[in-house]
């Protein structure tokens, strides 16, 4: 009882030193510059961009409630965005609601956070909702007018915190025409409602092994079946990447989001809920390194929780 006690006490004294800002807006400030990102905890946000989707979707396509602006600040650093040609411009979209945010607007905020704070860096996911080849040609010429050269980092499966610093490190899981034409790492592989441990990430220069979990639904009307199914799947990959050898430069996206039920009976809070809930369970328990966890409508304690686990990981 006393050692609880005294690992209790250990938790909440690092705790104030890496939690207790009421922003997170540079929390990476405190990672030292070695530090591999594979090798970071990284709170992210699945559908990022669905703050703004409006009733009657509203039900079924909203995943979060802060714009990206405050989840910054709440300290997310995976932002997972759904661009889709549309009316003129690029907007993003989950499946066919609008969120009413352009991709031209997600891209200018989170490169006035980085300017405001150089320490930080962050990860865009692009996952075309729309569009077919020539929209995600135009996305790749998109980010090319908006984002200085200087600022995308280069992929490199050895990058540590230092490369990446004031800068946007994009992933995709759509190619362009021309490969060259991609900014950061290409993703090859990824599952479909599952889980893989074969999935990369790859320039046709370089590449990494990446696991993936991305288990959103089963598609059935058993939600409690498809959530205890959930979560196992989640703990596996939890569990399999804390096991990985440190100097094994593997990636992990670990999705705690999804959704229960389908058509009217689509639930995606009570998939939260669950989630969320058990995956605040494991860190109370665990102080290890989980990589990039995207997540729907997490909590500040959960965020900050995540962001905790590098003071085990990176002293």
């Amino acid at each position: 009882m006393q050692l609880i006690k005294r690992a209790a006490i250990l938790v909440a004294s690092m705790l104030a030193v890496w939690g207790a800002e009421a922003s997170n807006e540079r929390w990476m400030s405190r990672l030292p510059d070695t530090v591999k990102v594979c090798r970071v905890s990284i709170p992210g946000t699945h559908d990022s961009g669905t703050a703004g989707v409006r009733f009657p979707m509203r039900h079924y396509a909203r995943t979060q409630t802060m714009d990206l602006t405050r989840q910054w600040d709440a300290g997310i650093r995976f932002f997972d965005l759904r661009p889709k040609p549309a009316d003129g411009t690029i907007k993003i979209y989950h499946g066919p609601a609008d969120c009413h945010l352009t991709l031209q607007d997600a891209l200018l905020t989170l490169k006035g956070k980085l300017e405001s704070n150089p320490t930080e860096f962050c990860i865009v996911m692009i996952n075309m909702a729309g569009g077919g080849q020539e929209g995600t040609d135009a996305v790749m010429s998109e980010i090319a007018s908006l984002v200085p050269e200087d600022m995308i980092a280069p992929f490199d499966n050895n990058m540590t915190v230092s490369d990446l610093r004031g800068r946007i490190f994009f992933m995709s899981r759509n190619f362009p025409t021309n490969v060259s034409d991609s900014h950061g790492a290409l993703v090859r592989g990824w599952p479909p409602n599952g889980l893989s441990f074969r999935s990369l990430l790859w320039t046709g220069l370089a590449d990494a092994r990446l696991w993936v979990q991305d288990y959103y639904t089963s598609g059935s009307n058993d939600p409690d079946a498809y959530l205890s199914s959930k979560w196992d799947n989640m703990y596996r990959l939890l569990r399999q990447f804390n096991d990985a050898d440190e100097d094994y430069d593997v990636w992990c996206i670990n999705h705690a989001s999804g959704y229960t039920g389908t058509g009217i009976r689509t639930n995606i809070r009570r998939c939260s809920d669950y989630t969320n809930s058990h995956l605040m369970g494991y860190l109370k328990e665990h102080h290890q390194p989980i990589g990039i966890i995207p997540m729907d409508f997490p909590t500040q304690e959960l965020i900050d929780a995540i962001i905790f686990l590098n003071t085990f990981t990176t002293d």
